[in-house]
């Protein structure tokens, strides 16, 4: 069983590292189509004051994340030269000069370009600037979602108006700063047009960083100098708690084994307690215990330092590692006395936020083994939800004649948040 465990989280490890910059996600529990803004070529318009130049599409759209978490479409352009005179064409695009390649005597370019990014392609020969191609989204049939909302802002009630039928893509960053002892929350929101821009001209991505404020207004232009103002409007708290608390309740299948003796399983009530102290964006204190009680006990409480290793799929996949040590205590029955042992079982968690497209909500998986020879110790667990979430927990454990599993459901519950 250990060795199935570790060799499937070492598989879904990889395999989560070889997708994360695909531009589609093949497991369907975080698939994003049902965000993404149903762009197709046909939808692009090329704007062209080259001469003696065909511009074609080569492939689909495909959405990539950009450093500031935006989603933006982005097509590869193929620039063909028309007149063997003009051959050996030049292309400028993003400080970066492309040259031609040929392909039965015919010369080309491929650039992949940014659909929302205003920047032009620049076309030279002989050292001159013969002209320049861009590209515009006719957005006439899609009025009715021009806005990409990304995942990301999803729990901040993000609000933009002021746009009418303009593409735009919003992706959100959450920053946790201590000031004062405090944790107090600043929200970045970042996005970028398709058409319009700042006064100063300078094209996006632009950030509105939200830390006391919930609303920011500002004025826009296009290149045709229409002016517009739009406003932002965001929700979430003014201070963020270093401890939460949260409990879970439910039935437990239970069997317990001490030596030649072993009772039926049997159906207990279980308590779940669990815990979380922030230390910073990444690592925090995992505290938990989980009950069963009635002739016989079986409790045990641990304590882990919790730290995402990596994100995936668009930071909707997360990958943390759990490291620490658990204190365990078993009771056969009334006329046994209470064994009570240290054991060190690891673990590693994935969190997939977002699952089929319900937002705020996030399904949960992980578990914990024992490298400590003499002591068998298996903690597998599933959860889904948002605030209140039902879990499904299996734990096996084994030292000498004593042998304790329980299997069930519980459901789960916020408790008090401190600091």
């Amino acid at each position: 069983m250990n060795r199935i465990f570790l060799i499937f989280l070492i598989l879904t490890f990889f395999t989560a590292s070889s997708f994360a910059k695909q531009n589609f996600l093949p497991i369907p529990i975080i698939n994003r189509d049902d965000k993404l803004l149903n762009i197709t070529t046909k939808d692009i318009q090329v704007v062209s004051t080259a001469p003696n130049i065909k511009t074609e599409f080569v492939g689909n759209i495909r959405w990539d994340r950009s450093k500031e978490n935006i989603l933006l479409p982005f097509l590869k352009v193929r620039l063909k030269t028309l007149n063997e005179e003009k051959a050996h064409l030049h292309y400028r695009y993003k400080n970066v000069t492309y040259l031609p390649q040929t392909l039965d005597q015919s010369e080309f370019t491929d650039i992949d370009v940014s659909i929302f990014d205003p920047t032009k392609i620049g076309v030279y020969h002989e050292g001159n600037k013969v002209g320049e191609v861009n590209f515009h989204i006719l957005s006439g049939s899609l009025k009715n979602k021009t806005i990409l909302v990304d995942y990301s802002c999803s729990g901040y009630n993000v609000q933009v108006s002021g746009f009418d039928g303009e593409f735009l893509s919003l992706g959100c960053e959450m920053l946790r700063e201590e000031v004062e002892d405090k944790i107090i929350p600043t929200l970045k929101v970042n996005w970028i047009s398709s058409e319009y821009k700042t006064l100063d001209k300078h094209p996006g991505p632009y950030v509105v960083s939200f830390s006391e404020g919930r609303e920011a207004k500002f004025p826009v232009v296009n290149e045709k100098g229409d002016r517009k103002e739009i406003i932002f409007k965001v929700q979430f708290p003014k201070r963020s708690h270093r401890l939460r608390t949260a409990m879970g309740l439910g039935p437990h299948y239970y069997k317990s084994t001490y030596g030649d003796k072993t009772t039926k399983t049997e159906i207990l009530p279980s308590l779940m307690l669990y815990g979380s102290y922030y230390l910073n964006n990444i690592h925090s204190f995992k505290f938990f215990e989980a009950l069963v009680m009635q002739e016989s006990v079986f409790n045990h409480a641990g304590l882990y330092v919790g730290s995402e290793i990596g994100k995936f799929y668009d930071d909707r996949l997360v990958v943390s590692t759990l490291l620490g040590l658990q204190a365990l205590s078993y009771r056969y029955d009334v006329g046994d006395q209470l064994y009570t042992q240290m054991i060190y079982p690891q673990g590693v968690e994935l969190a997939f936020h977002h699952p089929f497209g319900l937002e705020n909500y996030r399904f949960t998986m992980g578990g914990f083994l024992s490298p400590q020879r003499d002591v068998i110790y298996q903690n597998f667990w599933a959860r889904f939800g948002s605030k209140t979430f039902l879990e499904f927990n299996y734990i096996n454990w084994k030292y000498g004649s004593r042998e304790a599993s329980m299997y069930g459901l519980s459901v789960g519950f916020p408790l008090a948040q401190f600091l």
